[in-house]
């Protein structure tokens, strides 16, 4: 009886604190360069590790909604890191204008979305595919600043 009642408090303080945890819901898609794509991610602060395909996945350390975050790029066979490298925080919120097609009746139409644009910070490391580096890249403000091989 007493192990029931240390668990029942347990889990209420847990349930407590996680629902007085604040999560934030990232509303815009963040257009990341080096993957020539855009990712919805749900919230922030958060660990996100999301598979990209047979050979690779990605882990992201989210700290902003604008784009700040920490990311790698790994291999799903051994593990090993591909890439990896900061974004700091976009600076505007970006409008992208296109095409959607309705997929019931296959009719095009313009569509308008907006997305944030983060920026490369710090070091950006590269290695093969045994987790050798291949070479190292400094950015500031998302320009490149100095490329070591």
């Amino acid at each position: 009886m007493k192990i029931l009642l240390v668990f029942a408090l347990m889990f209420g303080f847990i349930n407590c604190t996680v629902a007085q945890t604040k999560v934030n819901l990232c509303r815009s898609y963040i257009f990341l360069d080096v993957l020539q794509r855009g990712l919805l991610l749900k919230e922030e602060p958060d660990t996100i590790t999301r598979k990209e395909s047979e050979i690779y996945y990605l882990r992201v350390l989210l700290k902003s909604c604008k784009g700040s975050m920490y990311i790698e790029r790994r291999l799903v066979s051994n593990d090993n890191i591909v890439f990896s490298g900061s974004y700091m925080d976009a600076v505007k919120l970006d409008t992208v204008h296109g095409w959607a097609v309705d997929p019931a009746t296959g009719v095009r139409s313009r569509s308008t979305s907006t997305q944030f644009s983060p920026l490369r910070t710090g070091v950006w490391k590269y290695y093969n595919d045994k987790g050798g580096l291949l070479k190292e890249e400094e950015y500031a403000n998302g320009k490149l600043v100095a490329p070591e091989e």
